[in-house]
């Protein structure tokens, strides 16, 4: 697995593979690349470039206290500099949306398109607020059994279940904490309209805590698509991989690649 050493030192571990319209997909707290396991079988359509972020998986331990949306999103930007990429698809999943949602409105001249798995721009509900809370407090505390509920509400993988667990147990736990923490007090609502680039949201339509933030995108968003997945939680990358990864190969193809016919 290729690395590369950023300016401020850290080492970014990242997957690389197929060629064409460069997609990189951001994790969320915790889990690491791996959680786009099924989305690698993207690679004949286009360029998955799918890193751990400092603090997680196989990347560099980091001063905790410097950590934030913000940081994470100029640790994309400087990772893109080092391969060389200009312009790229931004997918986040579940709250790693934060990052790609950040980066769409800060630094748009080097986003090309943004794919969001269950995305919300702030957490405002109770019992989102609530779930962020217990995730950080279980990282505190309960490390190893947040990593083995998160593995298996995952899949039903038994070699992807060990494979999540496993690399989730690699991050750093105040990084861990930190990174919902941030998420938690983020708020992008009213920054939404100053995305100009096309929206990819895909929900699962059992996850009525998050796909009702929906309704936000909608308003100010100018060109987006919404896809529900029936029958499902917020796990959508790996629960609902085949009809997600088409919804990302039409999206690709159809709207990304169209643009430059």
């Amino acid at each position: 697995m290729p690395s590369v050493i950023l300016e401020n030192g850290n080492k970014i571990t990242y997957d690389d593979i197929g060629e064409g319209t460069p997609v990189i997909f951001v994790h969320p707290p915790g889990m690491g690349r791996h959680v786009f396991y099924y989305q690698q079988k993207l690679k004949d359509h286009m360029r998955l470039i799918i890193p751990d972020l400092s603090g997680h998986g196989d990347s560099s331990r980091v001063d905790s206290n410097n950590v934030s949306v913000n940081y994470f999103a100029d640790e994309i930007i400087h990772f893109m500099d080092k391969l060389e990429i200009e312009k790229a698809v931004l997918c986040g999943y579940s709250a790693g949306g934060a990052i790609t949602q950040f980066l769409s409105i800060y630094y748009k001249e080097r986003v090309k398109g943004l794919i969001l798995f269950g995305g919300y721009p702030a957490v405002l509900n109770t019992f989102l607020q609530w779930e962020h809370k217990v995730g950080a407090f279980m990282v505190k505390h309960h490390r190893r059994l947040l990593a083995q509920i998160l593995a298996l509400s995952h899949t039903k993988n038994k070699k992807l279940q060990k494979k999540l667990f496993h690399h989730m147990l690699k991050s750093q736990k105040s990084v861990w904490y930190k990174y919902y923490q941030e998420v938690l007090q983020t708020n992008l609502i009213h920054d939404l309209n100053k995305i100009n680039v096309p929206v990819l949201l895909m929900y699962g339509t059992k996850s009525d805590l998050i796909n009702k933030y929906n309704t936000y995108f909608k308003e100010q968003i100018r060109r987006y698509r919404i896809v529900y997945f029936k029958h499902t939680n917020h796990q959508v990358p790996t629960k609902r991989w085949k009809l997600a990864n088409a919804e990302i190969e039409r999206y690709i193809n159809g709207t990304i690649d169209h643009k430059k016919s």
